[in-house]
């Protein structure tokens, strides 16, 4: 299935709106406004807060992201893999600091993502870059990891939003 994740043009706290690829939507993106840690939330239709993606405050070189429980309990650390590698690759981390199963590879440029388990794809992120908004495409056949996967997509956009941010 097609996940199609598209920052709103106008929204102070950086909401998206997550639809399938015939425009119906799916999940709900809830930036908050008045964060340092660019705080959002991942919601089902109903409103029921599934997970919660937030930033790192201070990082010295690279952007640390942080997915965590409804409950606000970490799951999660997402960061780059090597800070001068060419690649834009991802290890995710469990609190404890132990590699987790998932990983994210990415190509060059940032523009296309492989979310592996244990090194196998299991879903497929594009990047689409704009002068206004950015976009993502997130396909996958596990649906039931939807949310989840839609969270490690929010999860790299928050990671490029705070790179840019640090190199303004």
């Amino acid at each position: 299935m097609k996940y199609i994740i598209k920052n709103k043009i106008i929204s102070f706290g950086g909401s998206s709106t997550v639809t399938d690829d015939q425009g119906n939507d799916l999940f709900f993106v809830k930036g908050k406004v008045f964060t340092f840690t660019r705080k959002k939330q991942v919601l089902s239709l109903d409103k029921q807060l599934l997970y919660q993606v937030r930033n790192k405050f201070f990082t010295l070189f690279l952007p640390k992201v942080y997915l965590l429980d409804a409950e606000g309990n970490e799951i999660l650390k997402i960061k780059k893999r090597s800070f001068f590698s060419l690649r834009q690759n991802f290890d995710i981390v469990t609190p404890d600091g132990t590699p987790h199963a998932y990983s994210i590879d990415g190509d060059m440029i940032g523009r296309h993502y492989d979310i592996l388990d244990n090194g196998i794809p299991v879903a497929h992120v594009r990047r689409n870059f704009n002068l206004v908004k950015d976009s993502f495409w997130l396909e996958t056949d596990m649906t039931e990891n939807a949310a989840f996967f839609i969270a490690f997509v929010i999860a790299l956009d928050n990671y490029y939003d705070k790179l840019r941010e640090e190199n303004n």
